[in-house]
Parts: C-alpha cells; sequence; structure tokens
C-alpha cells in the first residue's frame, strides 16, 4: 500500500492543481475509483502497538528493584532454613504479580473496546449521491461533507464552508475553535493552526457547515503523523516512580551493606590455668 506524501503544502495548491494532483473532482469519486484507491492506500486508521502478549505482563511485574530485593531476601533465608519466612515472601511475590497483571490486562482491553466505541463514520460523495460510510473507508480524493458535531475523517482541503469552526485542539493544543476559510491563501511554512482553507482529522466541527475534499487519510495525515510518533516511542516514567526507584536503590545499598557485616562466632580453645577460655569474634566480611 502507498500513501501520498504527509508533508505536502496541500493549502498552497491551486484547485485545479489539487484535482490534477489527486485525480479527482469537486463531484467526488466513483464506487470503482473508491474500491481501487482503498486498494492502493489502504485503510484511513491510525496506527497502533500490538496487544501485549501476557506473559510479558506478567514478567513485567517482577521488573522492580525492590521485587529484587525481597527475591534476594527469599533466596537467603531459604538458604539458612528459614523456609517459612521465604515461603511468605515467595506468595506475596506471586500474589503481587498475579494481580498486577489482571489490573494491567484489564486496562487494555478496556483500551480496545474505546477505540471500537470511538468509530466514526463519514458523509461522502460517490456517483452524484450523499452517503455515509464508516470513516475507514474514505480515500484521498473523496469529497467530505461536514456539519456540527462532526469529527473530521481525514486531512481535508476545503472547497466550501458556511460559518465553519472547528476544535483543533488535539493538533495545536488551542482550546479557542478555529475560524474556517476556502479562500485563505498562506505561505507553505504556516504552522497548522493558520491553515484556514484546510481541516485536520480528528478535529471536530463546533459549528456550521461545509464540503471539501481528502487530501491526505491514515498515517499521512497530521494526526497520523503524531500517532506513528507515540507508538514508536516509548513512554517515560513518571516522576513518582522514579523517585521510588531511587529510593528502592538506597534501601538495596543499604541492605547490602548490612547483608555483608556478618556476625561469625567461633569457638577457641586456649589452656589458661588448665581452663578453656570461650573467646568469640566478630568477622566483617
Amino acid at each position: 500500500m502507498s500513501q501520498l506524501p504527509p508533508a505536502r503544502p496541500w493549502h498552497t495548491a491551486d484547485l485545479s492543481d489539487l484535482q490534477h494532483s489527486l485525480n479527482a473532482s469537486v463531484n467526488g469519486l466513483t464506487d470503482a475509483e473508491a474500491e481501487a484507491r482503498l486498494r492502493e492506500y489502504g485503510p484511513n486508521r491510525l496506527p497502533e502497538k500490538p496487544p501485549t502478549a501476557l506473559w510479558k505482563i506478567l514478567l513485567r511485574q517482577f521488573c522492580s528493584p525492590l521485587v529484587y530485593i525481597l527475591l534476594i531476601a527469599a533466596v537467603v533465608l531459604a538458604f539458612v532454613g528459614d523456609l517459612k519466612n521465604a515461603g511468605f515472601i515467595a506468595v506475596v511475590l506471586v500474589l503481587n504479580a498475579n494481580i498486577g497483571s489482571y489490573q494491567e490486562w484489564k486496562a487494555e482491553k478496556s483500551s480496545h473496546a474505546l477505540r471500537k466505541l470511538l468509530q466514526i463514520r463519514a458523509s461522502v460523495q460517490r456517483d452524484d449521491d450523499v452517503r455515509e460510510i464508516p470513516a475507514e473507508e474514505v480515500v484521498p480524493g473523496d469529497v467530505v461533507w461536514l456539519e456540527s458535531g462532526n469529527r473530521v475523517p481525514a486531512d481535508l482541503r476545503l472547497l466550501t464552508a458556511h460559518g465553519l469552526e472547528t476544535d483543533e485542539s488535539l493538533l495545536t493544543g488551542e482550546s479557542v475553535p478555529v475560524t474556517k476559510d476556502p479562500t485563505w491563501r498562506g505561505k507553505e511554512a504556516a504552522p497548522v493552526g493558520d491553515r484556514a482553507n484546510m481541516s485536520f482529522a480528528g478535529s471536530i466541527v463546533t459549528r456550521g457547515r461545509a464540503k471539501g475534499i481528502v487530501v491526505a487519510t491514515g498515517t499521512a495525515t497530521n494526526v497520523g503523523q503524531l500517532a506513528l510518533d507515540v507508538v514508536s516511542t516509548s513512554g517515560g516514567k513518571p516522576p513518582l516512580l522514579k523517585r521510588m526507584e531511587r529510593f528502592t536503590k538506597v534501601i538495596a545499598i543499604g541492605d547490602s551493606a548490612l547483608l555483608g557485616c556478618t556476625t561469625v562466632r567461633s569457638e577457641n580453645t586456649v589452656d589458661l590455668s588448665g581452663a578453656d577460655s570461650k573467646k568469640t569474634i566478630a568477622l566483617c566480611v
């Protein structure tokens, strides 16, 4: 599957150049053209990480300095014969791992279920007929109709607009709706929030009506590029977890020092006036 260039300056192109580049018209595509483009460009969906295997989730519960300390303590206790306390620590670790794994697994299941609930539909013009289809079937060159309350299914170059305002906080962080104008022309380097003749995937129509032609779908959209960055980058640890890990390391170093200093009792027999004297020597190893 191929994709249109994600960084193409669609907001600067003339309408005739736009139609030529997309091999489309303001009247939309035919069903046959749409099917061919869907095979060529693929579904209009964002990338997502595959679900984590259950065994990986379980193994992850043991990747903690505090767990390492408890494991070492359990091994030491078992070595010196204190099987009762060693078994107790082992039971606690297994129970903690199972509870943590279950919670993480449920969170992933809920996340996938939420994605299904958030699947949207789009009104497109095909074969001179406006119809509603799943947003995943939208392709470059489709003509999409928008109205208040709609979520924009793909990146669009606006053809007409009547009082259109969209919430683009997902991309720009600005909570104030942006007023759109199909006649606007700007420089290639204009930031996303200033491109008044464009409407971007994931934004919400807060007011007005409009018609636009799809210029990018899936990972070629602006939000698709953000999703690729998120999927390819491992998440950082929260500050509280970092502090806990540092604290645990301090405890581990202290415990190691205490374990290193052990008291060894040795009995030496010395003949002093015919009596045996026992001497206890404390060694720090």
